[in-house]
């Protein structure tokens, strides 16, 4: 099963028809998908590429380089981002976040 298709719709594989991406008979490469906990207050840099991320549990703060308006997501937000500017996200209590990136 390709979770990050699932999860992240945008991220799906280009040239990859959506309604046989999920074919047990084919097999798709999938975004590079990883959780990641963070306690209070923790601070995580996500990697320099195309990504979403999605809160699963709490709530994390987002500051981006160069933007003036900085982003509070709580359960079930998503943000994506463009390489190209520095991005931080920091727990403002213990969240839960999946991160997809790009095709490998």
């Amino acid at each position: 099963m390709n979770l990050a298709a699932f999860f992240f719709p945008r991220l799906a594989p280009v040239g990859v028809d959506p309604s046989r991406a999920f074919s047990p008979r084919r097999h798709v490469a999938a975004a590079p998908v990883e959780t990641r906990t963070l306690p209070r207050h923790a601070i995580y840099r996500p990697a320099d590429r195309r990504l979403q991320l999605r809160v699963v549990r709490g709530c994390v703060w987002i500051t981006r380089d160069g933007c003036p308006a900085d982003m509070v997501l709580n359960a079930g937000d998503v943000f994506e981002r463009q390489p190209g500017a520095t991005v931080l996200v920091q727990a403002l209590e213990e969240a839960e976040l999946i991160v997809a990136g790009p095709q490998a």
